[in-house]
């Protein structure tokens, strides 16, 4: 297919969800694969709910997706042209004036049939319909008229949209046909479905783009995640955004409802950690701990390049977002932790002493590696004729108030000497029933 065009088209109401970024993204991987033009159309002729915060959202989670667009466009910059093709549908006799707004002469018998891309030949009985505005009385143009006007002029040669738009497309046809312009090709994406099979909405956690960037999603994820909510490639589940490019075309996209699962977003974030470059990685994990008010951007920096980016490395293995990985950061600062629900089980009287004897030999090690901490933990608990599991579990709710994470060594080491020992020392002092 030589010269694509195609359009992402939002009005700036409110947010942008997960369901118009994956129109977006639809729209955007089939240019890309086609080496054709992804166009951000805003559509604010609705200027009582349109604000300049909307258009600023939509595109910042573009952005974010990584989503780049070759040309902009904002419908309110082309009323004068609007206005000038409803004069001639009113010339032609396809339109009339009735109380101040212009509206379009529906055929009144007979079909119309839309030959979709995805879901095949789809006939409507034209008696269904009524005439409807084109133009408001305050001389706007209405959503099927603007965007049939827009579409011809930009050069669009696949609409592709969410479902909900296929009710619509009678209507543009009838205005293409009226102006004498052949219409582009039509491709309508199923819906978004919540687990329970109900459209997708607020209630099963269907909230902004920039809402699943709050909570710690990478962006490769969600344009994994979004790719495969009604396109597929075989098994694959991970595609890299070069994969998807390569891959995606209109052949690929089911007609039946896709579900929405969080858990498998959560699943493909997990994965997207594992695989992205701890360089980045480490800037990712510092601006959460900060967001999270886990410390502050001056204590994470005192932490060292180093030392973040093995944080980093670690914490990734065992949590899913990066708030999960930013609030099991927070042993890396001073503070006192809580005991975690469940763990004071682990703090028997008996095992004071020896928490403060590890404590004393972790002080006296020169070098704080992983090996150097083992080696120094495994020989003391030999001369104390104890076994590392009678201490193990004590120690690292002690150090990082939580019960699973990295290896012990590791997350010790991690912690570094000062915190280990005050850490140690202050539980050896609570099972004493001392004063922290």
């Amino acid at each position: 297919m030589s010269n694509v065009r195609v359009r992402f088209a939002p009005s700036p109401t409110g947010y942008l969800h997960v369901g118009g970024a994956r129109t977006a993204l639809f729209n955007w991987l089939f240019a890309r694969h086609h080496g054709g033009t992804f166009i951000l159309r805003i559509e604010d002729t609705d200027r009582t709910r349109s604000t300049e915060e909307a258009i600023d959202q939509i595109k910042e989670s573009l952005s974010w997706l990584g989503l780049d667009w070759d040309e902009y466009y904002r419908q309110t910059d082309r009323l004068e042209r609007h206005r000038e093709i409803a004069e001639e549908l009113l010339a032609k006799g396809a339109a009339y004036e009735s109380e101040g707004a212009v509206w379009f002469r529906a055929p009144r018998s007979g079909t119309t049939a839309v030959e979709d891309l995805i879901l095949g030949r789809v006939e409507f009985s034209n008696s269904e319909f009524k005439d409807f505005v084109i133009l408001r009385s305050d001389r706007t143009p209405t959503y099927n008229f603007a965007c049939v006007v827009d579409d011809h002029d930009m050069g669009m040669t696949h609409v592709i949209r969410g479902d909900e738009h296929l009710n619509n497309t009678p209507k543009q046809l009838w205005i293409y046909e009226a102006l004498g312009w052949d219409p582009p090709a039509f491709a309508h994406i199923p819906l978004i479905l919540g687990p329970d099979r109900t459209k997708l909405s607020k209630r099963h956690g269907a909230v902004s783009v920039l809402e699943y960037r709050r909570r710690g999603f990478l962006p490769e994820a969600l344009v994994n995640f979004l790719a495969r909510l009604g396109w597929s490639r075989g098994d694959q589940e991970i595609f890299t955004r070069e994969e998807l490019i390569r891959h995606f075309d209109l052949d690929g996209v089911r007609s039946s409802a896709a579900v929405f699962d969080e858990a498998k977003l959560l699943w493909l974030n997990h994965e997207w950690l594992k695989r992205t470059d701890p360089e980045r990685l480490a800037d990712l994990l510092a601006e959460y701990i900060v967001q999270e008010g886990v410390a502050t951007r001056e204590a994470v920096a005192a932490l060292g390049r180093e030392r973040l980016m093995r944080a980093a490395e670690l914490l990734r293995e065992r949590n899913k977002t990066l708030v999960d990985m930013a609030h099991a950061a927070r042993f890396l600062f001073p503070g006192e932790l809580p005991v975690p629900e469940g763990a004071e089980k682990f703090f028997v009287p008996e095992i004071a002493a020896p928490l403060e004897e590890i404590a004393a030999a972790l002080e006296g090690l020169e070098e704080f590696t992983p090996q150097a901490v083992e080696e120094c933990i495994r020989g003391k608990l030999a001369e104390l004729g104890l076994k590392l599991k009678q201490v193990a579990q004590p120690i690292r709710v002690a150090v990082s108030g939580r019960t699973v994470g990295p290896g012990l060594f590791d997350l010790l080491a991690l912690a570094g000497k000062e915190l280990v020992v005050g850490r140690l020392r202050a539980a050896s002092r609570r099972l004493r029933g001392g004063v922290e």
